[in-house]
């Protein structure tokens, strides 16, 4: 039996939060859009890479990503999530999140994920101090 899109996406954060990241990466199609509301789309699995790994991920970030609530209607995964990035320093970003999967031929086409970036950049303004 294949795996539904709820199982795609759960295995994906779990990936993620495993801190294996290239088999997360692995989970999205080759032109995959990533829409990391507000900022701009990023199109392509290698772009993904290069946004995370830019930021820090798997490096001077790890990360934690709770799922809090997930719920699919037919290829597209809704998922509520906790999302939070350890430093290397051992300061925190905890930020909620809301976003979409949709799954199409076992891969992840369009990854969306929604968040207040006023948030973010306050705690990430924490860790630089």
């Amino acid at each position: 039996m294949s795996p539904t899109p709820l199982d795609i996406a759960q295995t994906f954060f779990d990936h993620w939060s495993a801190d294996r990241i290239e088999e997360a990466l692995g989970m999205l199609s080759d032109d995959v859009l990533y829409d990391n509301v507000p900022f701009p789309d990023i199109v392509g699995r290698d772009n993904v890479r290069k946004f995370h790994v830019e930021f820090g991920i798997g490096k001077s970030f790890t990360v934690d990503w709770r799922v809090v609530n997930m719920a699919a209607s037919d290829n597209v995964v809704l998922n509520e999530r906790i999302d939070i990035f350890t430093h290397e320093s051992g300061g925190r970003i905890t930020l909620p999140v809301m976003g979409t999967l949709t799954v199409d031929g076992g891969k992840i086409t369009v990854w969306r994920d929604y968040f207040d970036p006023s948030d973010f950049d306050r705690q990430l303004s924490a860790i630089k101090r």
